[in-house]
């Protein structure tokens, strides 16, 4: 709009790919600029590229078009149409040029004449290629046009996109696979909602919109879409996109074998496919979106002529991607291909999320060598799309009838993740792990003895249950001697690793799990054998370290993508990130975002939920729900909690209950509570869960049970992190009973960003004060507690201050404090109660000076709430 208004400027040149948004933008600046403009829209078709100034002949009419007049009188045609058309007083005509690209050389230089005399704006919109005529091309050279140019969405833009169109909360992982299979075009992607809409895989659930079993699928609208943006492309270039697309991914040494280098290079210039860094720089589709839609429109003969094209130039080793798609490709077109072959396509597909072809893959197995081990595939994919009892009965007998030690390894740790997700007990781990080692054993007979990851699995597996249990006194010096060895090869000791820093975290080490969840990272961030499982995994728990570690910086920057994350795999860990913010905000005191995350969270855990973390997420957004004083969610989020199947390990069970019954509090009474938390507190403290017992234990405290205060001063003595420090020093000033340092506590945590601590101290330090006879510090005291409760968004249930009689608003204050929110006077008050008005004013100084605040207007039900006089006093 600055452009279009700026008088040293003819115009805008806006240029951008098909279906990238030229023309609603073009449409929401007109309407923007309103009567300032008279617009005149002119659509050149690619027919009439060659036929002079045919664009201009709707606005020509009655004028013939010249044949011997020379070429200046059109512009002087042009000019009287457009001073017809233009009533006396109104603005100079806009211009707007749809396609610049199919206009006419002469229609061209004539709209720049009118420009450049100041009669016309021009709004030009033109694709890279072909891009806008010279005439144009020339304007922007000298400055008189400003470009724009558009480009595909972010996965945030895209968010925005999709919050727009339906209406509500999408769920990160959803829009952001949508935006990557449509190449972050955004008529593509809209294209994609609706169909998504259509089918069924975009739902709403608990206002919340997210993808539930989606596979890419192609209807008309998606292929007609695709089509019209290829149809330019020459017979050469249309060659190239199809072997990409049948072959991808395509290493750029092969391809030049196969097209000539200018031809692939125009492709890249204009985006659609794409090269990924890395030795063999490999060649994609631009998007999934595209190469799907090329792949359905080459036809069977002429794919199996491109295929093998391919197969001539293949030199090398073959990308692992590749080869998954070389094999579908030759099951399309009826060719043989070995078992061996597909057992490898199958287990590529299910690391990389893609279940269905895995199905496929393995569904054309027919030797009984690899019997067994395409139907752990086949298991995999089920487990993958949700459908656990299907792979449980595949896995029967599976690891008995193994060929080979990865068969039988494959089948054991998958056999563990069904039996676990049907809620299974940690007890079937042995026995799977028994299996297991008796399969290795058997396999191992004809050779002198098992390879060293064959024989270190059964017992991860052991590991893994007792880890499950809390059992980590027991396993911790094992561990630690087996990383201590560094003969490993990196997946095993990322398995290791994995056990090590959930024990770490568990008893309270969150620095020592970041940097051992860090190291896990490392290892498999550059793996060639995508274990996307164990990564995703590992990430999420180093984003939780982070947490505990308040390092809120890093907890909210978008996570750094492995180079083979896609959004396939997304769709399976999107609970993982949600639930990290939403556990931030809650420690930070933010509850209204918190509740929003977890919500989040919980919907996406109900679909995919590898660690069983889903009984967590439902007690934190309990307790974030209770303290905003949402019942009904409170009493929705408990139920879950008790019909979930499953229940995490031990670390992560027991902190999930402490939430619940720190949320059934509010709604059954702070005694229940207490006594409940009291009980985990012990059972943590008796596991070495000490993480869990803390959480349980300041729950407790927040509650009102201040007999919790000495054991919270020994865990948080030596814990790592600032919120041990923070948590200490709060705990040891309650102790002491020692205003001051609580004031003291309560600017560290605020300059840490642990806001609701902040407070809690401030108003313990208020309750001291009170006894103190120092009114001045008292009201200086309690003015900073109610800005700091102002800070606590939506918080409405929780009390700040102490309990006792010093700063518990009486029957008669409480009386007055309904009064007053009633909006009655003190003269109404004083006539009601049977009192003085003096004696009123007395008693809203009081009252005032209890509850941090200056004037009448600053009451609320809250403060009602806040300050029960029936709470439980502190011991």
């Amino acid at each position: 709009m600055a452009a279009l208004q700026d008088p040293d400027r003819v115009g805008v040149l806006l240029a951008g790919d098909a279906g990238l948004g030229k023309s609603a933008l073009a449409g929401a600046v007109l309407r923007q600029l309103g009567a300032a403009v008279k617009p005149f829209w002119i659509f050149p078709a690619a027919a009439m590229t060659k036929l002079p100034f045919g664009a201009l002949a709707p606005y020509l009419g009655s004028y013939p078009l010249p044949e011997s007049e020379p070429w200046p009188s059109v512009p002087r045609r042009m000019e009287k149409v457009l001073s017809r058309r233009l009533e006396t007083g109104e603005p100079t005509a806009l211009v707007i040029v749809e396609d610049a690209g199919n206009l006419d050389a002469d229609s061209s230089r004539v709209l720049a004449q009118l420009a450049l005399m100041g009669l016309v704006k021009l709004l030009v919109l033109s694709r890279p290629k072909p891009g806008p005529t010279a005439a144009f091309v020339s304007l922007w050279n000298e400055g008189l046009l400003r470009r724009f140019d558009l480009s595909p969405l972010t996965d945030a833009q895209a968010r925005e996109l999709c919050s727009q169109m339906l209406g509500g909360e999408v769920i990160n992982s959803a829009s952001t696979a949508l935006c990557r299979i449509a190449g972050g075009n955004p008529l593509l992607l809209l294209a994609l909602i609706r169909q998504a809409q259509r089918t069924g895989e975009l739902v709403l659930r608990n206002h919340v919109w997210m993808l539930k079993n989606f596979h890419l699928r192609v209807d008309q609208q998606l292929r007609d879409l695709v089509r019209e943006q290829l149809a330019c492309r020459s017979a050469a270039e249309t060659e190239i996109l199809e072997t990409v697309a049948l072959a991808e991914p395509l290493p750029l040494a092969w391809l030049h074998r196969l097209a000539s280098d200018s031809d692939v290079d125009t492709l890249i210039e204009d985006r659609l496919i794409t090269i990924a860094r890395g030795p063999q720089r490999l060649v994609r589709s631009a998007s999934p979106l595209l190469g799907k839609v090329v792949r359905a429109l080459v036809p069977p003969a002429r794919s199996m002529m491109i295929r093998s094209r391919v197969l001539d130039v293949v030199d090398g080793t073959m990308p692992e991607e590749m080869q998954t798609r070389l094999v579908c490709w030759s099951l399309d077109c009826g060719a043989e291909v070995p078992d061996e072959q597909l057992l490898g396509a199958a287990a590529s597909a299910n690391r990389h999320f893609e279940p269905m072809v895995a199905l496929q893959t393995a569904g054309a197995i027919d030797g009984e060598v690899f019997r067994a081990a395409a139907k752990v595939q086949m298991a995999d994919a089920h487990f993958h799309l949700g459908d656990l009892p299907r792979a449980a009965a595949l896995l029967q007998d599976c690891v008995d009838s193994a060929a080979d030690h990865a068969t039988a390894g494959a089948a054991s740790i998958l056999a563990a993740r069904v039996h676990l997700g049907m809620g299974g007990q940690t007890l079937e781990l042995r026995k799977i792990a028994a299996s297991w080692r008796a399969s290795e054993q058997r396999l191992g007979a004809g050779s002198l003895t098992p390879g060293p990851a064959e024989s270190a699995g059964s017992r991860l597996l052991i590991l893994h249950a007792l880890h499950l249990e809390g059992r980590y006194a027991e396993i911790e010096d094992e561990l630690a001697e087996r990383l201590a060895d560094t003969g490993s090869d990196p997946i095993t000791r990322a398995k290791i690793l994995y056990l090590w820093a959930e024990l770490l975290a568990a008893t309270g080490r969150p620095d020592s799990a970041f940097r051992a969840s860090g190291e896990i990272l490392q290892l498999l961030g550059g793996s060639s054998t995508a274990q996307f499982r164990a990564y995703e995994l590992a990430r999420f728990k180093h984003s939780l370290a982070l947490v505990r570690l308040g390092r809120w910086n890093l907890v909210a920057m978008p996570p750094t993508e492995a180079p083979w994350h896609g959004f396939r795999s997304g769709l399976h860990f999107s609970g993982g990130q949600s639930l990290v913010e939403g556990l931030a905000a809650l420690r930070k005191g933010d509850m209204v975002t918190a509740l929003g995350r977890l919500s989040v969270a919980i919907e996406a855990f109900f679909e995919s939920d590898f660690d069983h973390l889903l009984p967590y997420a439902l007690g934190l957004a309990a307790y974030a729900a209770s303290l905003l004083g949402q019942n009904d969610v409170v009493d929705r989020y408990c139920e879950a909690f008790n019909r979930v199947p499953y229940r995490g390990s031990a670390h992560f069970q027991l902190m999930g209950q402490a939430h619940v019954a720190a949320a059934r509090a509010g709604l059954h009474g702070a005694a229940n509570g207490v006594r409940e938390l009291s009980v985990l507190a012990d059972r943590a403290r008796g596991m070495g869960l000490l993480a869990a017992e803390r959480d349980a234990r300041e729950l407790a405290l927040r509650l009102g049970d201040s007999g919790h205060l000495p054991r919270l001063v020994e865990l948080t003595d030596h814990g790592e992190g600032p919120e041990a420090e923070c948590l200490n020093a709060y705990a040891r000033a309650l102790l002491q009973r020692d205003a001051e340092q609580l004031i003291a506590a309560s600017e560290r945590a605020q300059e840490l960003r642990y806001h609701l601590l902040a407070a809690e101290c401030l108003g313990k330090a208020v309750w001291f004060l009170n006894g103190s006879g120092d009114r001045k510090r008292v009201r200086a005291v309690a003015q900073l507690l109610q800005l700091r409760r102002r800070e606590l968004a939506g918080i409405s249930t929780l009390s700040l201050f102490g309990t006792d009689d010093a700063t518990s608003l009486t029957p008669r204050e409480r009386e007055v404090v309904t009064m007053v929110i009633n909006g009655n006077s003190n003269r109404e008050i004083a006539q009601l109660a049977s009192l003085s008005v003096r004696t009123v004013e007395g008693h809203l100084y009081r009252i005032f000076s209890k509850l941090g605040i200056n004037r009448r207007e600053d009451l609320t039900s809250c403060d009602l709430m806040a300050v029960r006089s029936d709470a439980l006093s502190p011991r």
